[in-house]
């Protein structure tokens, strides 16, 4: 199977969210972390095996997500200065919000 630029980004984006959701839980035992990062990761996956097939609903959707992810994570790390994880998850999904957008103009052209 050929994947898209998108679908890769995506699906590295999903894989670093879960991962990231269990590392979370690992070192501080926050179930929110763990929940959080693997709803996110799921949905985030759902939104790479869409996109060869309805890629205004998937970049819709991941829009979503990471704007929430942008959103929470950024807030994070303006609290605590903390670069990593927040920064870092912050910075992604501002790239990957701007991907989105991306995919949602050029799905209506």
């Amino acid at each position: 199977m050929d994947l898209s630029t998108s679908q890769k980004f995506t699906l590295g984006y999903a894989a670093l969210v879960g991962v990231g959701g269990v590392m979370g839980y690992l070192k501080r035992g926050s179930l929110m972390s763990l929940g959080s990062g693997g709803v996110s990761s799921a949905l985030l996956y759902y939104v790479y095996t869409e996109l060869p097939n309805n890629p205004a609903f998937a970049s819709s959707l991941g829009l979503g997500v990471s704007a929430t992810l942008l959103g929470s994570m950024g807030y994070r790390f303006q609290k605590t200065k903390k670069v990593f994880p927040a920064g870092v998850v912050a910075l992604l999904s501002l790239g990957m919000t701007g991907g989105y957008l991306h995919g949602i103009m050029r799905s209506h052209h």
